[in-house]
């Protein structure tokens, strides 16, 4: 089973907190992005018999299986009331915005590893082309509030994280970014703060240990050099911790609520998962530059 789109943010959803939408020209351009991508294939049965499908043609199996629906529905081009459709006509008219994405997604997963990347791209180019709010980051379409944020910061957050299998740190990344679309703030903040300390752990290869000891080692370990004097002791006290003292000190984040629970802000929660995604690429940086080019500080 694929964690798809519609299962990622279907509570949000039904809570009327994320709206979806795609205008016409961009599903007409998407799918004719998949007929652009779409390969033949040769499918072997059980019993040995051969047969030749494709992407577009396996889809909708696919897409019935993931959904746990019996037939592909859509709006006719000439009538209001949703009849069984081919696949064309459930991504141009489907009644239900998110299984676009679903399809989008699952078809991204069909892709070998070079012509996701390239598909990838044309889909952003086509969302930024037409001012949509949506971008795809390795395979998942998120909803975006700045595309600065988004490509500059999330985006190679979250490459850099896959790149080196730090799997830990990219669940709980992606959970803050989900915290934030349903309005969970506390849960953003904290599973920020756990993204940069698994991401510590793997780059050291330790399995346990007390936030303060693991800043402390990450300094120790030579990943981080002294740009200059002092710097390490700064790094660590205002901007290593930032994302934890955020977490410990904001009444409603994490300890010490007090008798007095209040409200966390977005802009602080977005702040935190921002700050995170900043702190882990140049971690994860660092990490893949190796201590052999420490010398050059």
């Amino acid at each position: 089973m694929t964690w798809l789109f519609s299962k990622r943010f279907g509570n949000i959803i039904k809570k009327e907190g994320l709206k979806v939408s795609i205008t016409l020209p961009v599903r007409i351009r998407i799918w004719k992005l998949l007929e652009r991508f779409d390969e033949a294939i040769n499918e072997t049965s059980d019993t040995g018999f051969n047969w030749w499908s494709s992407y577009l043609r396996k889809l909708p199996e696919c897409l019935k299986s993931e959904l746990g629906i019996k037939e592909l529905s859509a709006y006719p081009e000439n009538g209001k009331s949703v009849c069984p459709s081919d696949l064309e006509g459930f991504l141009l008219r489907g009644n239900y915005p998110p299984y676009f994405f679903d399809a989008i997604e699952l078809f991204y997963d069909m892709l070998s590893g070079d012509k996701q990347t390239l598909f990838q791209k044309n889909i952003n180019e086509i969302m930024e082309e037409n001012n949509q709010c949506w971008r795809m980051i390795d395979g998942k379409i998120f909803p975006i509030d700045s595309q600065y944020i988004e490509e500059e910061i999330v985006r190679k957050s979250c490459e850099l994280m896959e790149s080196v299998q730090f799997q830990g740190a990219f669940v709980e990344f992606e959970k803050a970014r989900i915290d934030i679309i349903n309005n969970d703030f506390e849960g953003a903040i904290q599973n920020a703060n756990l993204a940069i300390e698994s991401t510590i752990k793997s780059v050291l290869k330790i399995s346990k240990a007390k936030p303060g000891e693991l800043f402390k080692k990450l300094r120790e370990s030579g990943i981080i050099p002294e740009y200059y004097s002092g710097f390490l002791e700064v790094f660590e006290k205002n901007i290593l911790r930032s994302v934890a003292i955020m977490r410990n000190e904001e009444p409603g984040a994490g300890h010490g609520k007090g008798k007095e629970i209040k409200v966390i802000p977005r802009s602080l929660a977005e702040l935190g998962v921002n700050l995170a995604g900043v702190i882990i690429k140049y971690i994860i940086e660092r990490h893949l530059e190796g201590k052999d080019n420490l010398e050059e500080y």
